[in-house]
């Protein structure tokens, strides 16, 4: 399996995962200057020293808490033997109180707040976490590197992933517990959901095997069996394959540097339409990577009822191009829909909103986020967005909140009771600890706190 990196790949893995260089995170401080600190925090009553309550993942209940964070596996500091695979489930509650659930043999993977409760999974069995408590769900087969989970209108859990060999995984987990499952093989591209339908925008070029159907359904939309583009864009579904192959869904010629990297687009009815870049040189994109080039921001919009893709300018107040590049970014973001207002921020914390129809765009503002070293995580609501961080060097993890229509940055929650699964210490001459990084985090369905 590839090192998962910072920035989406324009082959392969469309993910988000940070290899982290543990020489830059154990850096720690002690004395005077961190004791001063817990006091200041301590009376300004805004940091929780409550200990969590460790329980077997199998007692570990939702109770009242507003957010679920993912800890993953250890490993060694100081580049040292070491290390382990297991991973924590942490639940907090609004005052930082909670409890957390240790999981063995743990691999990256995402965690979703649904209406049935709070869903994870390892590559054997995933888990559902309730009121009730906690229920495994065993898996048949084996999955890679977990992309996302999504929740559907009905209640079900849709979680894709990379299939073992190349394409994409996906399992359904039922209301029932039980969980059915479809594989697609050489399969990439951009994910999301659209009603029930877990769809990706790909290409003949990233995903070999829609070669020939995706040239039949371009043939029946133009009525031509001899005017065919050598290279097509295409919609494909992923949970409803034909054999092994995804079912083509829309297609249209491919244009050479439209690219987006996401796992998230918006949906209305049978259109989509997801943000992207017209790369200047789709050549260093292609041999560099997504953010090794400049390219004005546009708008895909795919109408399935008709197969027809739309690419639509985007332009500021003034009625200017917005470019992107590596430091005005849109890849890797979290989004929600408000209206026919988009409202989303990247991984790297540019926050924008754009009219679907008519493709006018604001940058409303960037929160600085790391993206080597614990990078800043991010959720989003109608009213605003959610940043998590671990701030390591004051030994605390912060849950702050800042809206879309402006105000400032404020926290939300702040915890120092992390600190031991995210950084132990270890004796003897071949070990100096180990570090865990919070992988992704989950906000209670409803829950706003931070608007409030």
């Amino acid at each position: 399996m590839k090192t998962p990196t910072d920035e989406p790949l324009t082959r392969g893995t469309r993910v988000r995962w940070r290899k982290v260089p543990m020489g830059r995170r154990g850096v720690r401080r002690c004395g005077i200057g961190v004791a001063a600190l817990s006091i200041v925090m301590l009376l300004s009553g805004c940091l929780s020293l409550a200990s969590l309550d460790e329980k077997p993942i199998d007692k570990l209940t939702t109770g009242e808490a507003v957010i679920a964070l993912r800890l993953g596996a250890a490993e060694a500091s100081a580049g040292l033997p070491g290390g382990t695979s297991d991973n924590w489930i942490v639940l907090l509650d609004a005052q930082g109180r909670g409890q957390a659930g240790h999981i063995e043999r743990g691999e990256r993977g995402d965690i979703a707040w649904t209406e049935l409760g709070v869903s994870y999974g390892v590559q054997a069995e995933d888990f559902l976490t309730t009121q009730e408590g906690t229920q495994r769900i065993p898996r048949v087969g084996d999955r890679s590197v977990e992309y996302l989970r999504y929740a559907l209108p009905d209640g079900r859990i849709e979680v894709i992933s990379a299939a073992r060999g190349s394409g994409i995984r996906a399992d359904i987990i039922e209301l029932d517990g039980t969980m059915t499952s479809a594989e697609t093989r050489d399969t990439e591209g951009d994910v999301g959901l659209c009603g029930s339908r877990v769809l990706a925008i790909t290409d003949t070029q990233e995903s070999e095997s829609i070669k020939g159907s995706a040239r039949e359904a371009y043939a029946a939309q133009s009525g031509s069996q001899t005017d065919i583009p050598e290279e097509l864009a295409a919609v494909v579904q992923l949970d409803d394959p034909v054999g092994d192959v995804p079912r083509v869904l829309a297609t249209a010629p491919m244009i050479d540097g439209l690219k987006s990297g996401q796992f998230m687009f918006a949906c209305e009815g049978d259109v989509i339409t997801m943000p992207s870049m017209l790369q200047d040189d789709p050549v260093a994109a292609r041999d560099f990577g997504m953010m090794a080039t400049t390219g004005p921001m546009v708008l895909q919009r795919w109408d399935l009822s008709t197969g027809q893709r739309t690419v639509i300018p985007v332009l500021d107040e003034n009625g200017d191009e917005i470019t992107l590049s590596k430091d005005l970014t849109i890849f890797g973001y979290q989004a929600i829909q408000v209206g026919d207002e988009y409202r989303f921020i990247s991984s790297r914390g540019h926050a924008f909103t754009v009219d679907l129809r008519s493709g006018q765009t604001r940058h409303l503002f960037t929160i600085p986020a790391e993206t080597v070293s614990h990078p800043t995580l991010f959720q989003v609501t109608e009213t605003g967005v959610y940043v998590l961080e671990d701030r390591y060097r004051e030994h605390v993890v912060t849950l702050s909140y800042r809206p879309w229509d402006g105000g400032d940055l404020r926290e939300v929650i702040t915890t120092g009771q992390l600190e031991k699964y995210l950084r132990t210490n270890a004796g003897g001459i071949l070990s100096s600890g180990q570090e865990r990084e919070i992988e992704n985090f989950a906000l209670r369905p409803g829950w706003d706190g931070g608007a409030q």
